[in-house]
């Protein structure tokens, strides 16, 4: 019976360590958390949220008459090995308006470190922390915890009071790397009206409560008795009930970014609140829900938008005298679309409102996305080409669950010919061509203004694959070395990433790529056409020696037809996946190779022809062999159709991408004869 007591006893105090001994309050780092080597639910993990307490709330300012919307954040962070230390920089975006802005205020960090057994505690200092504009409406907080070391426990807090009550920021309930206790909470008062939207595939559980507030007027008056003034306060209390939503979490996995994630952000699990209206007492019902449609036109009656399509004094005579004499609208479009990317250079910002003005931008060469291509917008309206404007959502930020006016970040033109085709054009990239859009875009959402202020959604996403026709022509030698000579010509988005990723790179640097990517031995006379020739193909064409790709047993030979083109791996790892498969752009490499085999060896085993195919028309895989006169022929196509495949459809991507590995590793043996 003693003993029986003792495990009790034993378990009640291990329990009792578990609650009791983990204090989340500011300051209280234990020295069991500096001791933690590994997050225990996943040893791969770099780094671990111990806890964050994010609360929003809605506090009525006196001084206003009106509410503030106010977040506080509460966040402690363990660092196991130095891969996290990206996750002790944080970066705040805050919003402003005019005379209005978001107020960052209360900023307090600690980084705690083990030093000989004795906590030793390095405080955020002021010089650690930077505010820097990103456009005329949005500023940002940067700051980065101070000396980071494995093992290290850092904790900050900070506080934002918003005047932008209709702006709630996506809440967050999942990061890149675990969570182990997580609270958040939104308050609201009875007079807001909020629906709310989930991101994310884990299970959140939202809980609904309410309770009581109160608003204390406070007036003041001023008399005079006797010509004596006194001033005189009076109080006036307010009731009313405060909406609560609350969600607590603990062990909260990391969110895996898989290959072609796109933007991994979109899938994080958040919870989102949209204002849909406002109810004061002895007030009308004012709504702030809208259509994507108003946020458009919206957007285009703005004189930082709309008039400045308006505008053509600044470009006139330039334009006129570089159209004299040509009437044909493509022709007309080529020009100008040549003519702006030459002149102007995109300074990186992204935005649908020009910020010092087209006329401005235009003398100085220089804009952000919405000076360069309303001007060429506008250039092409005054050339008399159907011409508008195109509003987008750029990749790296997140898709927006409701219409708001910060749902575009971006503006492109469209161009509709006499013939009906139509051509998108992106003036900022200097590599650009119509219906070639930088990565950025395509992978974004967007929205046409006709210049009645009327829009409509587009897609962006190309609708064929790009291609990449590889052409090899070779001879195997009796030592096994493969000698010959090497052809790709890159076509459409895949020339235009090309030329994105290494048009400023030289020839040399570019065949020690190919050399090293290859695993190629000798590599001569390499290459490069077409890289300024946009609208064609890039080729790169080089010589080639290489000995490791024929394995030699006795009177035998083995290799693979594709030589060093064969995929050695897939990608796709993971047994499931719970977002979308991304590639931006559908894209289809076909390989032509020639082989001649070495004299007095014949073919005594090769790989038979193969066909498989993705379901609803999403891809496919072709494979072709043949055997003439002493030389392998092979004709190979991989074809994938469609840039966005569904997370459903997973385990059907992955198994395409074991099979398409398994025929390409599939070996010819030549035996002597």
């Amino acid at each position: 019976m003693g003993n029986l007591n003792q495990i009790i006893i034993g378990v009640i105090l291990v329990v009792s360590t578990g609650i009791y001994g983990q204090n989340y309050k500011f300051g209280k780092v234990s020295k069991e958390e500096l001791l933690e080597t590994a997050y225990s639910l996943d040893s791969s993990a770099s780094a671990a949220v111990l806890y964050e307490d994010r609360k929003v709330e809605f506090v009525f300012n006196q001084t206003e008459n009106s509410f503030d919307l106010v977040t506080e954040v509460f966040k402690r962070v363990k660092f196991y090995k130095k891969e996290g230390f990206k996750h002790a920089t944080n970066r705040i975006s805050l919003y402003k308006k005019k005379s209005k802005e978001e107020e960052f205020k209360g900023l307090k960090g600690v980084t705690y470190t083990l030093v000989n057994g004795n906590v030793i505690e390095t405080k955020l200092k002021k010089e650690g922390i930077f505010k820097n504009e990103i456009h005329e409406n949005r500023d940002e907080v940067r700051f980065t915890m101070p000396s980071l070391k494995e093992g290290c426990v850092v904790e900050y807090k900070y506080k934002i009071i918003s005047p932008y009550v209709f702006n709630i920021d996506r809440l967050y309930l999942q990061y890149e790397i675990p969570i182990k206790k997580l609270e958040v909470s939104f308050e609201s008062p009875e007079y807001f009206n909020f629906k709310k939207f989930t991101t994310g595939y884990l299970p959140i559980s939202l809980k609904e409560s309410s309770k009581n507030g109160k608003i204390t007027f406070v007036s003041k008056s001023r008399t005079t008795n006797n010509n004596v003034s006194q001033t005189n306060y009076n109080s006036n209390d307010l009731d009313y009930k405060i909406n609560t939503y609350s969600i607590s979490s603990s062990d909260v996995p990391a969110f895996k970014e898989e290959p072609f994630s796109g933007n991994p952000s979109n899938y994080l699990s958040s919870i989102v609140f949209e204002l849909s209206y406002t109810a004061y007492p002895n007030s009308p019902v004012k709504s702030y829900a809208t259509t994507w449609e108003n946020v458009a036109k919206t957007i285009y009656e703005r004189s930082s938008f709309g008039k400045e399509l308006k505008k053509i004094t600044y470009y006139k005579e330039d334009i006129d005298q570089l159209l004299a004499g040509i009437s044909n609208e493509f022709v007309k479009t080529q020009k100008v679309f040549e003519f702006v990317k030459k002149k102007m250079t995109w300074n990186k910002r992204n935005s649908v409102y020009t910020r010092d003005g087209v006329k401005k931008a235009y003398q100085n060469g220089t804009g952000n996305a919405a000076e360069i291509n309303l001007m060429l917008t506008s250039m092409l309206s005054y050339a008399r080409v159907d011409a508008n404007p195109v509003l987008v959502n750029t990749a790296d930020r997140l898709f927006h669950l409701f219409p708001t006016l910060d749902g575009f970040n971006y503006v492109i033109a469209r161009v509709k010919l006499p013939d009906g085709s139509i051509q998108y054009l992106d003036a900022t990239d200097k590599y650009g061509e119509p219906n070639v859009l930088p990565d950025r875009v395509i992978r974004g959402t967007a929205r046409v203004i006709a210049k009645n202020g009327t829009s409509q959604d587009i897609q962006l996403r190309p609708q064929k694959p790009s291609v990449n026709n590889y052409r090899i022509l070779c001879e195997i030698d009796e030592q096994g070395f493969v000698k010959g000579k090497f052809n790709v010509i890159h076509l459409d988005y895949l020339a235009h990433d090309f030329r994105v990723a290494y048009g400023n790179k030289k020839d040399v640097d570019n065949a020690s790529r190919i050399q090293k990517e290859y695993e190629i031995n000798e590599l001569e006379t390499y290459t490069i056409k077409g890289m300024q020739e946009y609208g064609k193909g890039v080729s790169e064409r080089f010589d080639f020696v290489t000995e490791d790709q024929v394995e030699l047993i006795e009177d035998e030979m083995f290799f693979s037809p594709l030589l060093f083109l064969k995929d050695k791996e897939n990608v796709f790892k993971s047994d499931e996946r719970k977002y979308p498969v991304d590639f931006g752009y559908g894209f289809s490499n076909k390989y032509m190779i020639n082989i001649k085999i070495p004299e007095g060896y014949e073919v005594v085993e090769s790989p038979v022809a193969g066909v498989f195919k993705l379901p609803d028309n999403m891809g496919a895989f072709t494979y072709q062999s043949n055997y003439v006169n002493g030389m392998i022929q092979l004709v190979v196509d991989e074809t994938i159709n469609a840039s966005l495949i569904p997370a459903e459809q997973y385990p059907v991507i992955k198994e395409f991408y074991n099979m398409l590995i398994e025929k390409e590793g599939e070996q010819v043996v030549l035996k002597k004869i």
